[in-house]
């Protein structure tokens, strides 16, 4: 359990995905108090743990013909194909088709894929964060960095530079803007405090529910 003393009136706990708990706590406040908010949760920090345990899953492995992959909040059937000259990622309308000239380079093709979903998650998150950025008409536009996280979708520096998990390719349009939204309102608010959330709100009312359902349905690859 980490244990995070920030400027904020309120005491909060978060349980991430992978089970880690994080209690938020005054800066003032003292062991006691924040032994006493800890065991007021316990319930609660439990339940959430058991929640995101029910559907912890392996990420699969390696990309093979007739199996599935997640790409833009659908589930694409894979089909590998034997391609005369060239090697190219092609999206149909339930399927998504990879012509390869060595379709038995197990290790070839799915580096090839993981390089195709990359170019496609910089050209999708940098749309996406032009198209939210409208919303916050006094900010600039911040600097946009892909890198794998282990434990979060996004992150803002203070630098003005959001970095995203390319994972999030995987997510619909609008589970990237509640991330890139959630990050945008840490340029205003560099905490989860109350004015945090309540801006968060004012630029996408239903989050806690998208939220949700980013988590239950990229818990596996998170």
């Amino acid at each position: 359990m980490n244990i995070v003393k920030e400027p904020r009136k309120s005491f909060a706990a978060e349980v991430t995905p992978d089970g880690a708990v994080t209690i938020k706590a005054p800066v003032q406040a003292s062991d006691a108090e924040i032994d006493a908010f800890v065991a007021r949760k316990t319930k609660w920090i439990e339940k959430q743990q058991a929640y995101f345990r029910q559907f912890n899953r392996p990420e699969q492995a390696e990309i093979v013909s007739g199996g599935s992959v997640l790409y833009l909040g659908r589930q694409y059937q894979i089909i590998i194909e034997k391609a005369a000259w060239k090697n190219a990622v092609r999206v149909l309308k339930n399927r998504i088709c990879i012509l390869s000239s060595a379709p038995q380079k197990t290790a070839e093709i799915n580096a090839d894929f993981q390089k195709w979903l990359l170019r496609r998650a910089e050209d999708v998150f940098a749309e996406r964060l032009r198209e939210c950025l409208k919303s916050f008409p006094d900010l600039p536009l911040p600097v946009l960095k892909i890198r794998k996280l282990k434990k979060r979708w996004g992150s803002y520096l203070k630098k003005h530079e959001i970095i995203l998990n390319p994972d999030l390719i995987k997510a619909n349009k609008k589970s990237i803007d509640y991330v890139i939204f959630h990050e945008l309102c840490h340029a205003y608010f560099p905490n989860h405090s109350d004015g945090f959330y309540n801006l968060l709100s004012t630029k996408m009312p239903d989050w806690k529910q998208v939220k949700e359902k980013l988590e239950l349905k990229l818990l596996g690859y998170n």
